[in-house]
């Protein structure tokens, strides 16, 4: 009577230690899963966005650049000033796009998300063509973008950061 009380025992306890590992192994794997599927998401919606910033910036849509925007965002051009606010944003696209025009290009090197905010970090080269005298300023550099999710889950650029030479006039 022991060893069968033994046996239904061992055998009780194989399956639920099994069972108890399962569930343990499926509880960790769920959580993976549902944030892979986000966080693609994100990683081609910030592409998208990167992309659309270029193309109004060539196009000079100075609005829709303008809306990739917080209100607090701070752009820091390659020769360290910094560019605060909606307000500075505005004059300084304003005074780029009546000056130049651009032929920009980035190359994103890593685009990351994590929670609310994101970065993309790349390469860019740049001929600028001085509307005036159709001269040709070449420069290339590192950038770096800084999204921060809105409460209406909005990726928008908060710090953005070139490197590199200025061309000169800029």
């Amino acid at each position: 009577m022991n060893d069968r009380f033994l046996l239904r025992t061992k055998t009780a306890t194989i399956p639920r230690r099994a069972a108890i590992a399962f569930l343990a192994a499926a509880t960790v794997a769920l959580p993976l899963a549902p944030t892979a599927a986000p966080q693609a998401s994100t990683i081609v919606a910030l592409a998208k966005i990167r992309e659309a910033w270029v193309a109004d910036l060539r196009s000079k849509k100075l609005e829709p650049i303008l809306k990739f925007y917080a209100a607090d965002a701070v752009f820091l051009q390659p020769s360290g000033e910094r560019i605060p606010g909606s307000a500075a944003l505005r004059t300084l696209f304003q005074n780029v796009m009546a000056t130049f025009d651009s032929d920009l290009t980035l190359h994103s090197q890593n685009l990351e998300a994590s929670g609310d905010l994101a970065y993309d970090s790349g390469d860019y080269q740049e001929t600028l063509t001085t509307i005036a005298t159709g001269a040709k300023i070449a420069s290339k550099g590192s950038y770096i973008i800084i999204y921060r999710r809105q409460p209406n889950l909005d990726w928008l650029i908060i710090q953005q950061v070139w490197t590199g030479t200025p061309p000169a006039g800029t």
